[in-house]
């Protein structure tokens, strides 16, 4: 049997806190999407604020954003995934081609920044050790929450219950493709292209040689380690907010989160990367 989808509060659902959080997350991040790890948050009482109020200084001071760079400036090189043949047998115009570097750019650039973040969060649920000189920093509150200005729109993205079967079917295929099986989450970067299911049922058969290539799961697996290390050494010094502990619901879901989703988080990091790169040249 399949597993049940990955609870999420859709970015067209959420309302009051949950909607100024999404709000602040594109803003501080700099991109127009709020990635599955924070909707799935939102779905437990209090686990986004105090998730997000954690790590947020560091996204708005550009350290998480200058180190998740750095771990994708040499990945894979040489290497590319080609998509003309899914462009071309879904008669993609190159306004779509743009729109899809546009996803892949986003994803790139947030799902890198995202696994740094993530671990953040498990050493500060963790306690683990500080500097003693590092201090406290203020709790973050709906009053210091951002709207985002300025960001470039993406492709709507499908909800696979309200998909057809046939898109449905092409998501789950992708996502059983790059899990090495079923764990219920289907990446948020192919449901942008759930309008197009000729170029999603192709994907599989373009990315096949990608993922049979050793050197991209040893990527994704020196991209993981890296990142780690980068997160130790920001979270030493990192003020913590000044916020009760999470409680055992919201302490429960970050560490299922943490178990699950920095593998997948490297794994779509190293594809975007290569997607991009593979993208034709708009005519």
């Amino acid at each position: 049997m399949a597993k049940a989808p990955l609870s999420e509060i859709k970015e067209s659902d959420a309302i009051g806190e949950t909607a100024a959080l999404y709000d602040d997350i594109r803003a501080v991040i700099g991109v127009p999407m709020v990635n599955l790890i924070f909707r799935h948050m939102a779905t437990v009482p209090g686990c986004l604020m105090w998730a997000w109020g954690t790590i947020r200084s560091l996204y708005v001071s550009g350290e998480i954003p200058t180190a998740a760079a750095a771990l994708t400036a040499k990945v894979l090189p040489g290497h590319a995934a080609d998509l003309s043949m899914p462009i071309s047998t879904a008669g993609l115009s190159s306004s779509n081609v743009a729109a899809i570097d546009r996803v892949l750019d986003a994803y790139g650039r947030a799902n890198p920044m995202n696994l740094v973040g993530l671990k953040i969060i498990d050493l500060a649920l963790d306690g683990a050790p500080q500097n003693p000189a590092t201090g406290k920093a203020p709790a973050l509150t709906v009053s210091d929450l951002k709207v985002p200005d300025g960001l470039a729109e993406l492709l709507p993205m499908a909800d696979p219950a309200a998909s057809s079967a046939r898109t449905r079917d092409a998501l789950n295929t992708l996502a059983r493709q790059i899990h090495g099986g079923d764990t219920g989450v289907i990446p948020s970067l192919y449901r942008h292209f759930g309008e197009w299911p000729d170029f999603l049922e192709n994907l599989e058969g373009a990315l096949t040689p990608t993922f049979a290539d050793d050197s991209f799961e040893s990527a994704a697996q020196t991209m993981r380690n890296a990142g780690e290390t980068v997160a130790i050494n920001l979270y030493e010094t990192l003020p913590l907010p000044d916020m009760a502990p999470p409680g055992a619901s919201t302490a429960k879901t970050l560490k299922g989160l943490i178990g699950q989703f920095p593998p997948n988080i490297c794994r779509m990091t190293v594809l975007a990367t290569l997607l991009q790169r593979g993208l034709p040249e708009a005519s």
